[in-house]
């Protein structure tokens, strides 16, 4: 093997001037190479065929086995490029010697020449947002989900800037000193302040220049300057950083206090948060599920302790019971957020798993008889079906789960006949009289309406003297109605008495010639009975 044309995948990719049989594998010559493979595309996410060009030595083809150097990507074009895979972060790229359409999408490291030049390490460059924010930012950074610093959200909580409404609502506001563009006009900034701490107040373990407030107040009528923390579980509750946490808050305070930027710090202690203690700084615990405005309260009443008169209208505040400046609030988060509150993401319906397979018994009184195995539907095949045949002598096709929970009692014969019994006529004048004679005996019954049949069927017997039918509320007990409705094959495929059954019972004693019922029929009637 001496010349390229004897690597049949290489001599495929090959695109020189000179033919592959006077190519050797192992020269130095940089040549044209061309891969033919599949790509996925970014706008419909399907697979689709690309060529890749670019140049490469022989050698390291051939010998290093060197593959395509655009799918490796160490050389970019349209196919993998920031511009392909990323147009809306190509448009946010703010350095005009850089084009998109060349940049790899993992750009993150710079070169050793450069670090060694003692620049920075990392290969940063330049982007801005729709906002005008300007910031610096390696292009991986960004592919993995690194966004504008002053438009993030990362530092402030919808409840914050809810508490922080509140709080401007009895004391005045202090905004940050630039106002975020997004706002539109009257809508207050309740964003967190970014406070420079001079050089020789900071803490030699402070990696930050500069130091975070959640709400700066001005509590004019005393002079002085407050700032509020909102301390929420999520964030301060771990076992493991309680007490480190404790021991920054309050020495965040401090620096704060010695470097004149505020006067006193309060924190807003969410649930079961333990409390801070320090000279300046006063710790306000609120229940977890706590409203803005009992949060509000709470901070004011904490402040007008310890300066008294610093809120005169605090007492009609607390009265008043409700929010007051909400309002603000929805129009800042609406801006800043996009929406008040996140969409709701349907959870992904997973597939029925089929039912298994096996034969079920049909219910206890069914007049239907399995006389096959069960197969599934056809034409929904989550559904089991069963042929049966009916007492009557039909032979029908029912859903076995239907004929096994006795919902399916028959093939259809039960309800015509129920269809072609007689219903009992209930007058208007009977209905009124019957009304009369349950709300006589204590029973609830409406004022407009049908009446219960049961209480129909009872006042019958009343009427008729046939009171040793009934029980001692007056009423028909439902014991001997079931025993009969079996017996005579009364009751539907839910063994509910309906009203025609006690209607129809009544019928059959009053027409009956026994002037008592048996000793095993009078057990039955004076059992207690459900209503």
């Amino acid at each position: 093997m001496t010349s390229l044309a004897d690597l049949p995948t290489l001599a495929a990719q090959y695109m020189g001037l000179e033919p592959p049989e006077t190519v050797a594998y192992g020269a130095h010559t940089r040549v044209p190479w061309l891969c033919r493979t599949w790509a996925v595309a970014p706008e419909t996410g399907l697979w689709e065929k690309v060529e890749h060009r670019f140049e490469a030595e022989v050698k390291s083809r051939a010998l290093q086995q060197d593959g395509c150097l655009v799918c490796a990507g160490y050389v970019i074009d349209a196919t993998n490029s920031l511009q392909r895979w990323f147009p809306k972060l190509a448009e946010q790229l703010d350095d005009p010697d850089l084009d998109p359409a060349v940049m790899s999408t993992t750009a993150h490291n710079a070169s050793r020449r450069t670090q060694r030049a003692g620049e920075d390490a990392y290969q940063k460059v330049w982007w801005s947002c729709r906002h005008g924010h300007r910031w610096k930012a390696t292009v991986l950074n960004r592919v993995r989900g690194e966004d504008c610093g002053k438009c993030s959200t990362a530092g402030i909580s919808k409840e914050q800037v809810r508490l922080a409404a509140e709080l401007a609502f009895l004391f005045d506001l202090q905004e940050p000193s630039v106002r975020d563009p997004r706002l539109p006009d009257g809508v207050p900034d309740y964003a967190s302040h970014q406070l420079p701490i001079p050089h020789g107040l900071k803490p030699a373990q402070w990696r930050y220049r500069d130091v975070e407030v959640d709400i700066m107040l001005r509590l004019t009528r005393v002079g002085v300057t407050v700032g509020v923390e909102y301390d929420g579980a999520f964030h301060h509750s771990s076992v493991l950083r309680q007490a480190h946490n404790r021991r920054d808050e309050r020495e965040k305070s401090e620096v704060l206090v010695r470097a004149g930027l505020l006067d006193l710090m309060v924190h807003v202690r969410l649930g079961d948060l333990e409390p801070l203690e320090g000279e300046r700084l006063v710790s306000v615990a609120v229940p977890d599920r706590a409203g803005p405005w009992e949060q509000a309260g709470a901070v004011a009443k904490a402040l007008c302790e310890r300066f008294p008169g610093a809120c005169p209208e605090l007492d009609a505040y607390l009265a008043g019971g409700v929010a007051r400046a909400q309002h603000q609030a929805d129009a800042y988060i609406t801006a800043v957020w996009g929406q008040l509150k996140p969409p709701r993401i349907p959870r992904p319906r997973s597939e029925p798993k089929p039912r298994a397979l096996r034969a079920t018994a049909p219910a206890e009184g069914s007049w239907l008889t399995a006389v096959e195995a069960p197969y599934r539907n056809p034409d929904k095949p989550s559904e089991i079906v069963r042929d049966y045949e009916c007492r009557c002598g039909q032979r029908v096709t029912r859903v076995q789960a239907q004929v096994t929970s006795s919902n399916t009692n028959s093939c259809g014969c039960r309800r015509a006949e129920t269809t072609r019994r007689s219903r009992i006529h209930v007058s208007p004048d009977e209905t009124r009289a019957v009304r009369a004679w349950a709300h006589e005996h204590g029973h609830p019954v409406g004022s407009a309406g049908r009446v219960p049949g049961r209480y129909t069927a009872s006042y019958r017997l009343a009427h008729a003297g046939r009171t040793d039918f009934l029980g001692t509320d007056s009423l028909l007990t439902e014991a001997p109605v079931r025993a009969w409705a079996e017996q005579e094959g009364l009751l539907g495929a839910r063994k509910r008495i309906t009203g025609e059954i006690w209607l129809h019972y009544t019928a059959h004693i009053l027409n009956s010639e026994t002037s008592q019922p048996s000793e095993a029929v009078q057990l039955l009637f004076f059992q207690v009975d459900v209503p």
